[in-house]
């Protein structure tokens, strides 16, 4: 570590045993950026920013089966040995789909029911086919809930891992999975809140398996999942809780000492009433542009 920085003055080294585990207020000054333009000149005590977009050239997806899938460098290949050469050293979160498919990313062959041209697969209302688990349009081109059923996940799950161990070889802090809220989205399948929560957990324990933190994604606008998921998740970042009026559901993050990075969008609500929800309930919270780029910020806490 560089002479003058401290390890109580660089958020990653906040942890305690293990992986990161950030409590309230400790990374107030954060910033989401997952889609162009990026700017990451200002220094931020943490990023969380697209996994495929990080990825440096010769990155490679790996399989138990021996497939090698190979992923092109992103725009911002190379930057999180470069944001962590920074003093003091930030935290850098790797945005990655769990619980959707992406018709554009280098792995779509391998989840069951892929076709070349993404119009091809079924969207509502006609039914995905039989033994693909590729369901209805999440409201993103390109990207399709998948059939996170217990039933069904083992035919993808392989694919999802993957992802994460790219993150942990790539030197990502941790993880914000995506995607695993379909229940009340329309999926096209008959996901049952029990399903989600599995599923919730399954993601969360893959990624501690590799040593990542891990943030509870969404999922609080169904009543009471944040208690029942907050002991597997290190984090939380919620979309959209102070215009829906849901914040007070990711209370029990705060209770236990864990940070919740909530984000509200430029134009959907008022960011000066907006910030002050997101303090009320103890957040770090954010407003952004949608999605998420360099474009706006708002910092709800100072």
């Amino acid at each position: 570590m560089s002479v003058g920085c401290s390890q109580e003055d660089d958020p990653a080294h906040r942890t305690g045993p293990g992986w990161w585990r950030p409590a309230p207020g400790q990374v107030a000054d954060w910033d989401w950026q997952i889609d162009q333009p990026y700017d990451l000149s200002a220094r931020r005590a943490m990023y969380d920013l697209d996994l495929f977009d990080l990825a440096p050239a010769g990155s490679r997806l790996r399989y138990p089966d021996g497939e090698v899938v190979e992923v092109p460098a992103g725009p911002l290949a190379g930057m999180v040995e470069s944001l962590h050469a920074r003093v003091p050293r930030p935290v850098v979160i790797c945005y990655v789909d769990t619980g959707a498919y992406e018709h554009y990313r280098p792995d779509a062959h391998r989840f069951p029911g892929h076709r070349e041209r993404v119009v091809a697969l079924p969207n509502r209302p006609r039914p995905p086919k039989p033994g693909s688990v590729i369901g209805w349009d999440t409201g993103w081109d390109g990207e399709r809930w998948l059939d996170i059923r217990a039933a069904s996940r083992k035919a993808f799950a392989e694919a999802i891992w993957a992802r994460l161990d790219l993150a942990k070889r790539m030197g990502c802090d941790g993880v914000e999975p995506d995607q695993n809220n379909p229940l009340g989205n329309d999926p096209g399948f008959a996901i049952t809140l029990a399903d989600q929560h599995s599923w919730y957990r399954e993601v969360a324990a893959q990624a501690h398996a590799r040593g990542l933190s891990v943030g509870m994604k969404n999922g609080h606008d169904q009543p009471g999942s944040a208690a029942v998921l907050v002991d597997a998740f290190d984090w939380a970042l919620p979309e959209e809780c102070a215009e829906f009026n849901e914040c007070a559901e990711l209370g029990v993050f705060i209770d236990q000492g864990k940070a919740v990075f909530a984000v509200d969008y430029k134009g959907s609500v008022d960011p000066v009433a907006a910030c002050r929800v997101h303090r009320t309930h103890g957040f770090d919270g954010l407003v952004k542009n949608e999605p998420p780029t360099s474009a706006y910020r708002t910092r709800c806490r100072t």
